[in-house]
């Protein structure tokens, strides 16, 4: 009962609680602050988060333009701008001795520095009134012109026409050096921001003439033309300092779109544009109103011999490349691609040894092209030959011309027939050795044999073979050795002078072997600097005829000939003096080396031996006009080879032709291709110069020799012919007279 009690109190007492009355809510106090007030609060905290986070992208943007300008110190360098320079190579004008240009090397860019000093002030104008008007007012950037660009590129609102830019003159600079040109969008913002950084960076360091003489040499153009002077070289033909106001404003319209106001393919775009920065000039007081009428009358006259030239290099150029490559190689102990990007690039001055007038007859001869009716001096007769993987190759004849004078300097080269189309191609005049045949007979046997007495102008040798050699392809399995060119003997007597005319090959190895292999081999190696010789060619065979284990380039041959005209004296060829790099310092320099390989009387007797070649001999009938000449022929084994050499009083050139596969080259082309070709040459390259003779060697004497003897004639020689002999030779008694008759 009690516990009864004590819960039914329990419940009394919370259902009372439930019956009290519920207190009112207490009401919610007011802000005292006024609402401009808490605005400014959030303000405050709004700008202080934008201080923060715009500190922070400042850091980073420093940063980020700290690290991608890190090479701006070398890169940016206006006083050692390191830009792709055109090198030039220049040939020595024979009438006035200065050297003109003769090629340039293009590399990535074709540029031709010039000062500030040596541009036109109208040439500066143009492109300061079209470019950048402001450009000596401002410190590297259009502030309101580039945030106007910026919201222009950015918002739909559109400050000012899409046709006008921001970027200043140091801003295109920078562009122009660095080749920062990154595209729209997020990637242009950042462009931009590099560009504006470094452009006053630039206006710090630099003053304005001198970013400005940077702009102007470095400004792109159409092509790969860069700069001032090689728009004016290109487009007009002139020197920077040549063009007049209509031709400088041609060129500055060019800059801001080189392909759409490029004047060749676009002449009336060009027009147009020029016309507009004429105006600009004369609006901004840089051009009178005489001359701005005057340059708006003014024809658009452009250089077409750039345009129709052919950018081909010559086979001259690809020579001197060749061996200015290799010589840097080996000056400065650097790789072919260092020393390639110095020639391409580099602005060198190379001072070659060409003659345009000589070079230009052999491109022209060796064209190839046919006459009136069709026919060609080279040969075209085709050949088919098989590789080893059983492919079929079908060549056509090839040839090859060089020219040395008598300082060693080579003035004339081609490497083919036909149209040069490549370059660095083949130069067959250089670059392949070739079988000589009967070209050897001079150098190899005839040369040094009078040289050491060993026979005179007119020394008589048997016309006979001198060995059998074993030939299964002959009836008798022999054959018999040498053999004459057209296969007989004389069986007699016959002198050295007829021989080497009429090129029989028995005279020339008796001669050889009157003196010794060794004797030629040491005068072939040492004194007439054949390198292509090699120890198995100590033979009768190839020392005397030509029949070389590897054979010799034209070049060689042209050099080793040219102890005939130039009173023994041989030079080692060459193509260059001097190469100087971009601020006139020589870095190469040609070392001439000469020999005297025949003594001067020796030199002017086989002279006239060679002279008989082109009187009666294989070469009858094809001396050149206007100038004495001597030469040989040359064929071959199989008629594989066919060569001439010629020499006149101002030239020694040698001339070769044939398959690049070695191939029979037997043809009825009715002249000897060679021969004529050397003839055609001299005919264009001589016609100018002045008519001379070989100068007679004091120590030679002339006296009628008797054919049947070979000595000295007596009144009662009946055939007597005139010869050529060293006074010491004759006072010694080695000539005799004859005593027969």
């Amino acid at each position: 009962m009690a516990k009864k009690a004590e819960t039914k109190k329990r419940v009394t007492k919370t259902a009372d609680k439930s019956q009290e009355p519920k207190q009112p809510k207490k009401p919610k106090k007011k802000s005292d602050k006024p609402l401009w007030k808490r605005v400014a609060v959030v303000l405050g905290y709004l700008i202080c988060l934008g201080v923060m986070v715009g500190s922070a992208v400042l850091v980073v943007l420093t940063m980020y333009l700290v690290d991608v300008t890190r090479d701006d110190a070398k890169d940016l360098n206006l006083t050692n701008l390191q830009l792709s320079l055109t090198s030039i190579i220049y040939y020595q004008d024979a009438e006035t001795g200065e050297y003109e240009e003769y090629q340039r090397l293009d590399g990535s860019e074709n540029r031709i520095w010039v000062d500030l000093e040596d541009i036109p002030q109208h040439v500066i104008d143009a492109y300061i009134a079209v470019e950048d008007k402001d450009f000596y007012e401002h410190h590297g950037v259009d502030i309101v012109g580039t945030v106007a660009a910026m919201v222009n590129e950015y918002t739909p609102i559109k400050l000012f026409s899409s046709k006008r830019g921001a970027s200043t003159i140091t801003q295109q600079l920078v562009k122009n050096i660095t080749m920062d040109n990154s595209g729209s969008g997020i990637e242009g913002a950042f462009r931009k921001l590099r560009e504006i950084y470094r452009a006053f960076s630039l206006e710090k360091q630099y003053s304005k003439d001198e970013i400005l003489e940077a702009y102007l040499n470095t400004l792109r153009l159409s092509h790969n033309w860069a700069g001032v002077q090689a728009g004016a070289n290109n487009y007009f033909g002139k020197d920077v300092s040549e063009l007049t106001i209509a031709e400088a404003a041609s060129i500055a319209g060019i800059t801001k779109n080189p392909s759409v106001y490029n004047p060749y393919s676009y002449p009336e775009n060009n027009i147009e544009r020029r016309n507009d920065i004429l105006y600009f000039m004369h609006q901004q007081g840089k051009i009178s109103t005489e001359d701005y009428e005057a340059a708006l009358a003014e024809e658009l006259v452009l250089n077409q011999e750039i345009r129709s030239k052919s950018f081909v290099n010559s086979y001259f150029t690809d020579m001197v490349i060749d061996q200015v490559i290799e010589d840097l190689m080996e000056k400065y102990s650097i790789s072919r691609s260092e020393a390639s990007k110095m020639v391409q690039e580099d602005g060198l001055k190379i001072y070659s040894t060409v003659d345009p007038t000589v070079q230009s007859a052999m491109e022209q001869v060796m064209l190839n092209e046919p006459d009136s009716k069709g026919r060609t001096l080279f040969p075209t007769k085709e050949n088919t030959y098989k590789l080893k993987d059983g492919t079929s190759v079908t060549q056509t004849p090839q040839a090859a011309m060089v020219s040395v004078d008598y300082e060693g300097r080579i003035v004339g080269v081609v490497g083919g027939i036909g149209e040069k189309t490549e370059d660095r191609v083949l130069n067959r005049a250089v670059d392949s050795l070739r079988q000589t045949g009967s070209t050897m007979k001079p150098i190899g046997a005839y040369g040094p044999a009078l040289e050491y007495d060993y026979i005179h102008f007119s020394t008589a040798l048997f016309d006979d073979y001198i060995q059998e050699i074993e030939d299964k392809n002959e009836p008798e399995g022999k054959r018999k050795w040498p053999r004459n060119y057209n296969g007989e003997y004389t069986m007699r007597l016959t002198p050295a002078c007829y021989a080497l005319a009429k090129s029989w090959n028995t005279i020339a190895v008796r001669t050889l072997m009157l003196m010794g292999v060794e004797t030629s081999y040491d005068f072939l190696v040492n004194s007439v600097g054949i390198s292509s010789l090699h120890e198995k060619d100590k033979d009768w065979a190839p020392l005397a005829l030509g029949g070389l284990s590897e054979g010799i380039s034209p070049l060689e041959m042209a050099a080793a000939y040219a102890i005939f005209g130039n009173e023994g004296r041989y030079i080692e060829p060459y193509c260059y003096t001097t190469v100087e790099d971009s601020d006139g310092e020589v870095i190469l320099e040609t070392k001439v080396t000469s020999v005297q390989a025949l003594s001067e009387d020796t030199a002017y007797i086989m002279n006239r031996m060679m002279k008989n070649v082109l009187t009666y001999g294989t070469g009858a009938g094809l001396a050149p006009k206007y100038m004495d000449a001597v030469g040989k022929t040359g064929t071959a084994t199989d008629d594989k080879d066919h060569w001439f050499i010629g020499v006149t009083p101002y030239y020694s050139t040698a001339v070769w032709m044939g398959y690049d596969n070695p191939a029979t080259l037997t043809v009825n082309y009715g002249t000897h291709a060679p021969t004529t070709a050397w003839r055609n040459v001299m005919n264009i390259c001589q016609q100018n110069l002045p008519k001379k003779n070989f100068a007679v060697a004091k120590g030679v004497e002339q006296f009628n020799y008797c054919p049947i003897t070979g000595n000295i004639a007596n009144a009662n020689c009946p055939d007597q012919q005139v010869g050529y002999y060293k006074k010491s030779t004759i006072d010694s008694g080695f000539v005799t007279v004859c005593q027969a008759h």
